[in-house]
């Protein structure tokens, strides 16, 4: 496992295997020395023995053959440490390390330097002039390993037992130890994981143990999504709310209900021939169906779970009796909910699919993407397809809504979209700021008071030319991030890079 959580390995050590061939009676090779010493002193540096630095202890070069396992290893790692050497700069193989790397990493969202440092780092086993460095090694210093004095002498490798290796070895590890600390701090910290609440409703005197199995059993579960690992999956607390009433007043019990249910993104009600205990100062409704009937008023999903044997038409209380009738026929219009019936063995797991199902789209991934959603006025409606096509590549699931109405509209008709995505992206290009404004305004109302954890809304600026602007509103809850490509007719590489690296920043 890596010290640095976005990647699989910290350091891949690119070296040419001649370079570690064995002289007269030595049991290691140099590179083999050099692996075991620089990752000890990483350990030690940074205090864990997470570093995680990849070597290819049984290759031979130019035999072996380039594989994908060896590709993805480069491509899923922090740094290459290159140890250049006549044989290094001869070896097609190490060529093809150090273009993998340097090519990934100089894609259209990455970057080759961390502040003033290149992830590429240049340790020199001989003297060799600059001139007859790779390409890729423009911008590094390099690490001198050799006791070449002269300008023209080439020299040797240090005997690792001497003091020179070791004054290199650490200078080394310090500079590698930094490198590390700003990919890591350039990251950030992970902002603390929204809370998933589920709702549980009050219950008739015959299921409060079954209503405390199901809490229990959902309690057990980790949430996970269909097509993303354990390491992809995002960690988000459950919290259940139960116990209500109290308060047990008609009026205040209905306010007290209400809020809860605004702040839950799932709820559940288990119900069955007996309409549970009289709201107060309500002689015509009883607590279970009064909370199920708030709750079938907001657009959250609901289960709602009565006993295979029961008879809906048995029951002598007549409210109650079409109340369950109607919603087993689903003639309670709009309501978004599921009705089961089922052995009481099967309720928890029922629970739990629902769950899962609700949780993925809350949590803005799609078929195991991240999901973003684009808004953008029809005008920069190019532009919005180019994008999507970029994040579709890099396994963003883009959802696009371009429009050309009354902006304040949204609030209708993006609701449902929003509860499915991560991130909010909206265009400014040839159409108003007050109109980029008033669809961000009411898409803050959304987020806000629908308890959506999105926390940064993203506005990418287009031709035609727009000066800088902080975009802000006048609220607290979401950051803006304005990223400006408003005078280039295309979306530049460098705003590509800027803008993906803030997007992913908040993944």
């Amino acid at each position: 496992m890596a010290y640095l959580k976005d990647y699989n390995y910290d350091i891949f050590l690119s070296y040419c295997h001649t370079d570690n061939l064995k002289l007269l009676e030595e049991e290691k090779g140099w590179i083999e020395c050099f692996f075991h010493n620089l990752r000890i002193s990483l350990w030690q540096s940074i205090g864990k023995r997470n570093v995680a630095v990849w070597w290819d202890e049984n290759r031979l070069d130019g035999a072996t053959f380039f594989n994908d396992s060896i590709a993805e290893a480069i491509k899923s790692s922090a740094i290459l440490l290159c140890l250049n050497s006549p044989s290094y700069l001869n070896s097609e193989y190490c060529k093809r390390e150090l273009d993998l790397f340097y090519s990934h990493t100089t894609g259209k969202f990455q970057s080759i330097k961390i502040g003033e440092q290149s992830r590429i780092v240049n340790v020199m086993l001989y003297h060799i002039p600059r001139d007859g460095w790779p390409p890729e090694f423009k911008g590094t210093t390099g690490f001198p390993f050799h006791d070449a004095v002269e300008v023209d002498d080439q020299g040797h490798p240090f005997d690792i037992s001497t003091d020179q290796y070791k004054e290199k070895l650490q200078s080394l590890c310090d500079s590698l130890v930094k490198l590390i600390y700003q990919i890591r701090d350039e990251a950030g910290p992970p902002p603390p994981p929204p809370v998933f609440d589920i709702f549980f409703g009050d219950v008739s005197d015959n299921l409060p143990d079954l209503r405390t199995k199901v809490i229990n059993d959902l309690a057990k579960q980790t949430l996970k999504v269909p097509g993303r690992t354990d390491l992809d999956s995002k960690k988000h607390k459950i919290e259940i709310i139960t116990d209500i009433p109290p308060p047990w007043e008609k009026v205040e019990h209905q306010t007290k209900i209400n809020e809860k249910l605004e702040k839950a993104e799932l709820s559940v009600h288990l119900l069955d021939q007996v309409p549970g205990r009289r709201v107060q100062g309500d002689p015509i409704s009883c607590y279970p169906q009064k909370q199920l009937e708030l709750s079938l008023l907001t657009s959250k999903p609901k289960f709602i779970w009565v006993p295979p044997e029961m008879s809906i038409e048995r029951i002598e209380q007549e409210k109650y009796r079409d109340f369950l009738r109607n919603l087993e026929t689903g003639k309670v219009a709009g309501a978004n909910y599921k009705f089961v019936r089922c052995p009481q063995s099967e309720v928890s797991q029922h629970v739990i699919d629902l769950t899962t199902d609700v949780y993925s789209h809350w949590s803005g991934i799609q078929d195991g993407k991240v999901a973003v959603f684009i808004d953008t006025h029809a005008n920069d409606q190019s532009y919005a397809w180019d994008l999507g096509k970029e994040l579709s590549e890099h396994d963003i699931q883009p959802f696009i809504n371009p429009q050309e109405g009354d902006p304040l509209k949204i609030a209708s008709a993006l609701e449902e979209r929003i509860r499915q995505v991560s991130k909010l992206i909206f265009f400014y290009g040839r159409i108003s700021r007050d109109w980029v404004i008033e669809r961000m305004n009411a898409a803050v109302q959304l987020v806000v008071t629908k308890k959506y954890p999105i926390k940064e809304f993203f506005v990418l600026m287009l031709p035609p030319h727009k000066d800088p602007d902080p975009m802000a509103l006048n609220q607290s809850a979401v950051k803006i991030t304005v990223i400006n490509n408003s005078d280039v007719s295309q979306l530049d590489p460098n705003t590509w890079r800027q803008f993906f690296k803030s997007l992913m920043a908040t993944a």
